[in-house]
């Protein structure tokens, strides 16, 4: 298999970890990539015994390769990273408790992790169609700070292969100052009178902070604008807009008091996020 056309699926047996597997096979068939199912425990199971712990269905699989590991999981599965694309897992696993944000491992890859991770909550109820699913709204929350643009490449990647449509939301707070480090742009006064600033402002504003979509000039986008808190303001939009996906970068610290916005919306969004940590070197 070409390690570039992986996707990491970690797997402990539980019915929150199992709730991944539909959005990896769902990726892995749009994006042509094979599923690394990866399986990390002391006890050691035949190929066949780990395929009926797993609860797998081989039959009904893309290209896949079954591995089992052991180890500290999280330390095991960031030892994988340079194998894989994407990660997808689920928030938690087999001990984990529902009432906490992440399980102790989804914590620890999310925070270390350079390349995205997809996180499922096993509560959420997936639009399904011919046993796929497909994003076909992404949304992607743009703060005005230079860094995402690049970044964003896997999530356009999915964009191109699914054909789904972008939504881009910048957010201005009420009690925001006038940003004065170098390459910001402030928000246009009559940002609401699309005959004065809009126009140019938003095409400025997408080449200097937006994904680079200059060689995919099919991809339908929008940039919208709102004011106030911006985790109810991505959620509330995510709804009104039916986004079943949301991808959204982070710098990963996820300690008090950083990515409050970031910890917000992933308790409360309506459909799955696909983070993407701006390493500093970027």
């Amino acid at each position: 298999m070409e390690s570039e056309k992986m996707i990491l699926l970690p797997l402990d047996g539980s019915e929150s970890s199992l709730s991944a597997l539909l959005p990896a096979k769902s990726l892995a068939v749009l994006l042509n990539m094979s599923i690394y199912i990866l399986y990390i425990s002391d006890e050691e199971l035949s190929r066949e015994d780990l395929i009926k712990k797993l609860k797998l269905k081989p039959e009904e699989l893309p290209r896949f390769l079954l591995a089992q590991k052991t180890g500290k999981p999280a330390d095991v599965i960031l030892s994988e990273l340079k194998s894989v694309k994407y990660i997808v897992m689920g928030t938690h696993g087999e001990t984990a408790n529902l009432e906490e944000l992440t399980g102790s491992v989804s914590r620890e890859v999310l925070k270390y992790s350079e390349i995205p991770v997809l996180l499922i909550h096993p509560n959420m109820k997936l639009p399904v169609q011919d046993n796929i699913w497909k994003p076909k709204n992404v949304l992607i929350p743009l703060n005005g700070t230079l860094g995402a643009s690049h970044t964003l490449g896997p999530v356009i990647e999915i964009l191109v292969r699914t054909s789904a449509e972008l939504d881009l939301l910048h957010i201005v707070t009420s009690k925001a100052e006038v940003p004065t480090s170098p390459g910001c742009l402030t928000t246009p006064y009559y940002v609401d009178f699309p005959q004065l600033e809009w126009t140019s402002w938003s095409k400025e504003f997408i080449r200097r902070f937006g994904p680079i979509l200059h060689n995919h000039n099919h991809i339908n986008f929008k940039l919208s604008i709102s004011c106030g808190d911006p985790a109810d303001e991505i959620i509330k939009f995510a709804e009104k807009n039916h986004n079943d996906l949301i991808a959204m970068t982070w710098h990963g610290n996820l300690t008090e008091p950083h990515a409050t916005i970031l910890k917000k919306v992933m308790r409360q969004a309506p459909c799955p996020c696909l983070l993407v940590r701006i390493v500093n070197n970027q």
